[in-house]
């Protein structure tokens, strides 16, 4: 079974979390930049249009971080309000995005430390409630239900590796970030982005050997 195969399912979690009106941040990046310089002049107004903009991938990532969607919406809006109050620290006002991110993924860090410390992922099975797909035609319900015992299985399993790889898989996998914009976030060269993608690829395969033995 490809690899493909099992993080393809992955992809609809993202999906069906997108509000199919948001715009998309990579629509309009001098827009952004824009927006940027007009909160820094003092006009918070335009603050409402950068969440506008980034909305939906910072929910996402912080729904595939604490796998919740009153957890994740929470987590989002915590994110935010640290950038706007942070957003004259920022040196570049062309790389608000990848700046974003890194908050983001600080705050993700640690809520989720926070929720496992409390127990909080440990009653969490592969019947869980919060995951949601949308049949499509020809599809049965025992088709359905597979889908999402493969889902949380593949999310659960890229929950338990450690944090680089985690995080590498999330953004190029599941957001579909190219891999330039993964290097600023991260802070690391392209070549380090493509050789930690494939490792964490590699260790995620080998993770599910145990459940898809001819994976």
């Amino acid at each position: 079974m490809e690899l493909f195969f099992l993080l393809a399912p992955l992809l609809l979690i993202a999906a069906f979390s997108l509000n199919a009106q948001d715009v998309m941040a990579d629509d309009a990046p001098d827009e952004t930049t824009t927006l940027v310089r007009a909160v820094l002049q003092g006009d918070k107004q335009s603050y409402n249009r950068l969440v506008l903009l980034y909305q939906s991938r910072i929910y996402n990532l912080a729904f595939n971080y604490v796998k919740n969607e009153e957890e994740a919406k929470d987590l989002a809006q915590d994110i935010f309000v640290t950038a706007y109050k942070a957003l004259y620290k920022l040196r570049d006002d062309t790389k608000f995005g990848a700046w974003l991110y890194q908050i983001g993924l600080n705050h993700c860090r640690n809520r989720y430390k926070r929720l496992k410390r409390r127990g909080y992922f440990t009653n969490k099975s592969l019947d869980d409630e919060t995951i949601s797909l949308q049949l499509t035609s020809g599809e049965t319900p025992e088709h359905e239900l597979e889908q999402q015992r493969t889902i949380t299985l593949v999310r659960d399993t890229i929950a338990t590796m450690n944090d680089g790889e985690k995080e590498i898989l999330m953004l190029r996998d599941l957001q579909g970030m190219p891999y330039e914009e993964i290097s600023e976030i991260l802070d690391i060269p392209l070549g380090t982005v493509k050789s930690k993608l494939s490792r964490a690829r590699t260790s995620l395969k080998n993770k599910l050997k145990r459940f898809y033995p001819k994976l």
